[in-house]
């Protein structure tokens, strides 16, 4: 058989390949060396090869990533060795890191200001990759246009703390559960309040295959609110001592091709927060804590060539007071727009009015529904493997009593990335393309830039 017939009037050509698949090599024993402190069961369940199973190289490839992802080796090397035509035996080598780790990293942020991390961590606890984590962090405030203008003048130099302790197990009871439990103590700024904040959590998780995955959460928060401003009923809502207990159950499908700058595939979370006495959740004569929060988050990317992507972000949410007249959705679980949810372009303040009466949405005691929608459509140009330039159109807004899609505010910009091994260091600056003012006439800014990491 000629590899290359070529046509009579030499116009055209025949390219006859042959590919034969060889013969299946199956699995003999798994042979693992240099872990001495890992525990040989996690390194032979982290691998996923089970005796008798045919060999590939996709699938060693695949196990030696997963080996490598546990955050404990510098180095893994999976070869197959001796055996016969039929079988073979695979060597595992892997190389253990030190166990323990401190980083310090400061920082500056367009929404927190000057800000400081720490990062204290011990895994690999009794050979079986348990986790102790410590985080902590502070900051200071720089542009106070996320606090209520009459707030600015008061209390301009607190300073926002978080520490947080995790214990993380996987695996639990030799099973397919991962388990996290966590202790926090906080103290943040919100728009119309301060507030010190504990937390107490822990939860179970399970990655069923390579796309899809599940978790439950349960929650007790303390809230102490302070600092506050009176409604428009002239009330003070947030001064109050809160205590809400939720469980949070939500599902994820990935299919994108990479977690870290994604080119193609597709996201969908969704998770839902039932807080209610049930739970832990406050009962007391003049306030019941009972409602459920819903949030969507969906991600697209569709890649046009190697070096242009097209990125859509669509997040939705509803929540619903259910102990009507006896209570409402306390402020600091109501709706807002920040984090990976933010209109670029638009300050705190802005964003978070709603339509009624473009009062920002803290003025409001929520006792029925409020709703959430932030949309993202972002052609991604990759300029380097590393750098990547964008232009966007964002469109978003918190609703209370009813859902008003033709009233979204939106604006458009240009977006800088750097790509690094936890998400995209984003520099955006955004301009609006409808600036309006608030309830006291002031007129909306005509654009932002906002420094973000990991998002979208």
């Amino acid at each position: 058989l000629s590899l290359v017939t070529y046509s009579t009037d030499l116009s055209s050509v025949k390219l006859s390949i042959r590919i034969e698949s060889g013969k299946k090599l199956f699995l003999g024993e798994t042979i693992i060396i240099g872990n001495r402190t890992t525990r040989t069961r996690l390194i032979l369940r982290e691998l996923a090869l089970k005796k008798g199973a045919i060999i590939t190289r996709k699938k060693i490839a695949r196990a030696q990533s997963a080996l490598l992802s546990l955050g404990i080796f510098s180095q893994v090397q999976i070869k197959p060795i001796g055996g016969t035509s039929k079988k073979t035996d695979i060597l595992v080598f892997v190389r253990e890191k030190d166990f323990g780790s401190i980083e310090v990293a400061p920082g500056i942020r367009s929404d927190l200001g000057l800000k400081l991390s720490t990062l204290i961590n011990y895994n690999n606890i009794d050979g079986l990759n348990k986790k102790i984590t410590f985080r902590g962090s502070i900051n200071r405030r720089i542009n106070l246009n996320a606090i209520e203008s009459s707030r600015r003048s008061r209390e301009q130099n607190l300073i926002e703390y978080n520490t947080n302790v995790t214990f993380a197990e996987n695996n639990i009871l030799r099973g397919d559960l991962d388990f996290r439990s966590s202790l926090s103590f906080a103290r943040e700024r919100f728009f119309s309040f301060d507030a010190d904040i504990r937390r107490f959590s822990m939860g179970v998780s399970s990655r069923v295959n390579k796309w899809f995955s599940w978790h439950t959460n349960y929650q007790l928060e303390s809230i102490s609110g302070y600092n506050t401003v009176p409604d428009n009923n002239g009330e003070d809502p947030n001064h109050a001592e809160f205590q809400i207990g939720s469980i949070s159950p939500g599902v994820k499908l990935d299919f994108r091709d990479s977690q870290v700058g994604a080119k193609k595939g597709a996201l969908f979370d969704l998770s839902v927060e039932f807080a209610n006495p049930s739970f832990a959740s406050q009962n007391s004569d003049d306030l019941k804590i009972d409602y459920y929060k819903v949030i969507s988050r969906n991600k697209f990317y569709y890649s046009l060539s190697d070096n242009l992507v097209v990125a859509f972000s669509a997040a939705f949410g509803l929540q619903e007071n259910l102990a009507k007249s006896k209570g409402y959705i306390p402020g600091i679980k109501v709706f807002r727009l920040s984090g990976a949810d933010i209109i670029r372009g638009y300050e705190d303040d802005e964003m978070n009015r709603i339509s009624q009466t473009n009062d920002d949405v803290s003025q409001f005691e929520v006792n029925s529904r409020a709703y959430m929608a932030s949309l993202k459509f972002e052609p991604r140009y990759y300029y380097t493997d590393n750098l990547i330039l964008g232009l966007f159109y964002d469109a978003g807004r918190v609703f209370v009593d009813r859902f008003e899609a033709d009233k979204l505010r939106s604006s458009v910009g240009l977006s800088f990335k750097y790509l690094t091994p936890v998400g995209t260091l984003d520099f955006d600056y955004g301009i609006k393309l409808l600036r309006k003012e608030d309830s006291s006439g002031t007129l909306d800014s005509p654009g932002r830039v906002h420094v973000s990491i990991g998002f979208f």
